[in-house]
């Protein structure tokens, strides 16, 4: 039996699994669902990206869209980056094209996303998993591809990855400033500073002479 302290072997390591990207993304979409992200009140109160408009896209594009709009939680999707999304997910996911009308076939008005992820899990595991996918790409900005496939990573997406929202509050997307190219050259804001009060006075505590010593009393 093995040392508990000692290292393992190269042989157990090897045997290990190996976890492609593209699951490790479904993995994250799922946490995201778990955790709630998907309709955090905090990440729908700030300020989104101006959506590009949706008309004219093609029907398919539209569909999937309306999919991306409900099972990510956000009204405010930008129309380009779904079709760029699209288009990526037709060429890295198999299946993709036939499963996209079924999984948009379980879609209802006002419907939230958990729901639509538990229709879709009734349905069929592969539409579960498309739906999944579809979150991934939204938050991370990339389609995942498939090596065993021939198939390489598309990024479709950078500052609109979804995944900057949730932290909006506190952190920029990486690489980019908070007020704009060259801010250090403009004014500093000014200092919001209140004005120094000054303190009152406090007057002396009254006296009433040098107290006697206990013990003696005045002849």
């Amino acid at each position: 039996m093995n040392h508990p302290d000692t290292e393992p072997s190269a042989t157990s390591v090897s045997s290990l699994p190996r976890i492609s990207r593209r699951h490790a993304l479904i993995g994250l979409a799922a946490l995201l669902a778990q955790a709630g992200f998907w309709s955090n009140p905090l990440s729908a109160a700030m300020q989104a990206p101006a959506s590009a408009p949706a008309a004219g896209l093609a029907p398919a594009t539209m569909l999937f869209y309306t999919l991306s709009q409900t099972i990510t939680g956000h009204r405010d999707l930008s129309a380009a980056t779904a079709a760029r999304i699209e288009q990526a997910m037709r060429s890295n996911v198999p299946g993709f094209a036939e499963r996209l009308p079924q999984l948009g076939a379980l879609l209802v008005t006002g419907q939230e996303a958990k729901t639509l992820l538990a229709a879709a899990t009734a349905t069929d595991a592969a539409l579960r998993e498309l739906a999944l996918a579809i979150v991934a790409a939204w938050y991370t900005g990339t389609v995942a591809g498939n090596a065993a496939q021939g198939t390489k990573s598309i990024v479709v997406a950078y500052a609109e990855a979804l995944m900057y929202r949730t932290v909006a509050d506190g952190q920029v997307v990486p690489t980019y400033c908070n007020y704009g190219p060259l801010w250090w050259l403009k004014a500093p804001p000014a200092v919001r500073v209140s004005a120094p009060v000054e303190p009152k006075p406090v007057p002396a505590p009254a006296t009433t002479g040098t107290p006697e010593p206990k013990g003696k009393q005045a002849k």
